[in-house]
């Protein structure tokens, strides 16, 4: 195991609340006052429903599991009682924003292919997980998925990517970790793996090509890609 670890990319992919492999709100919306609005709420719904949810110290809590996905409503909900039945219906549909991205089966079974080992760190709900499980064709394929939920960690922390590294023997020089916000990149590069800001796929790819060639990590079929 140990052997093979050494010898593959330890390619640490995050799907997070959208942008790489899956898309998120922030994919459908510009923001989440945007989404509101689309669920026909005013201007004083929108407020205290973003105020009790999303801007809410909850929703990262419930990133990290402290709770079951029925507790955390009833939390929202009583940040703004009077919505109980649209904080509800969110709660229950959010999943409906999260899609494949049209690359990501193609990009990681390329990856596969060429002998890589490809992760998952994500910061992710277990309400979110339990209504989007089915479409993340992807997971199968992966060495290892950490969410964090299931231990109770979350991105930024370094704890979370020595978290991988310890349970699937990677070395943190070998590894790669992509990601779409900034504060995550700089938590792998607190641990020494090396980070990768996720700005669009062709750049995110030729950027991993980059460092791989730049790195000698051996690869097979290596394409000539800037």
């Amino acid at each position: 195991i140990r052997a093979n670890s050494v010898q593959a990319l330890r390619d640490m992919v995050d799907r997070a609340q959208g942008g790489i492999l899956i898309t998120g709100r922030e994919y459908f919306f510009n923001s989440d006052e945007e989404m509101l609005s689309r669920l026909g709420l005013d201007e004083k719904a929108k407020a205290a429903i973003n105020q009790a949810m999303f801007q809410n110290k909850l929703w990262d809590e419930s990133d990290q599991g402290l709770g079951t996905p029925e507790e955390f409503l009833q939390k929202f909900i009583a940040g703004a009682p009077e919505y109980a039945e649209e904080i509800t219906k969110i709660h229950q549909t959010v999943g409906e924003t999260v899609e494949l991205m049209p690359y990501a089966m193609e990009w990681i079974l390329d990856l596969k292919a060429r002998g890589y080992h490809v992760y998952i760190i994500s910061n992710y709900a277990e309400n979110m997980y339990n209504q989007t499980k089915d479409k993340l064709a992807f997971l199968p394929l992966m060495d290892d998925v950490v969410m964090s939920y299931t231990i109770k960690k979350m991105k930024p922390d370094p704890a979370i990517y020595n978290y991988l590294c310890d349970e699937n023997w990677l070395e943190p020089e070998e590894s790669v970790f992509i990601d779409d916000r900034q504060e995550n990149v700089n938590g792998a590069e607190v641990v020494g793996i090396h980070g990768i800001l996720f700005k669009d796929y062709e750049t995110a790819k030729q950027e991993l090509n980059k460092f791989l060639r730049d790195s000698n990590i051996l690869c097979k079929n290596f394409p000539n890609e800037g």
